[in-house]
């Protein structure tokens, strides 16, 4: 089976296309809006609801969260930046279980 590098993904559009295998539409709407949501903080709702891009990062934590499109393999860049993902949230929970 011959496996497509991933390399970005910018809009919202195109990451429920590559996850329509996996997972339902109504699922990843609602999953990209959550990180949206963690990510977007000083925005305002209706500017984080309406919006049809996605940040690299946001893609990140998608693909953190429920693994890679079926069919796809990572870049290097996006493997790199996952690695880094994970590393950061394991410091950051590695933190809040001293406190």
């Amino acid at each position: 089976m011959n496996l497509k590098t991933l390399h970005y993904i910018r809009k919202k559009a195109e990451l429920q296309d590559l996850f329509r295998s996996q997972y339902s539409e109504d699922y990843i709407r609602k999953e990209i809006q959550e990180i949206i949501r963690e990510t977007r903080k000083n925005s305002t709702p209706g500017s984080r609801l309406f919006a049809k891009m996605i940040s690299t990062q946001e893609l990140i934590i998608f693909i953190d969260r429920n693994g890679k499109p079926d069919g796809y393999l990572l870049s290097d860049e996006l493997k790199s930046m996952l690695q880094d993902h994970r590393e950061e949230e394991f410091k950051l929970r590695k933190l809040q279980n001293q406190l």
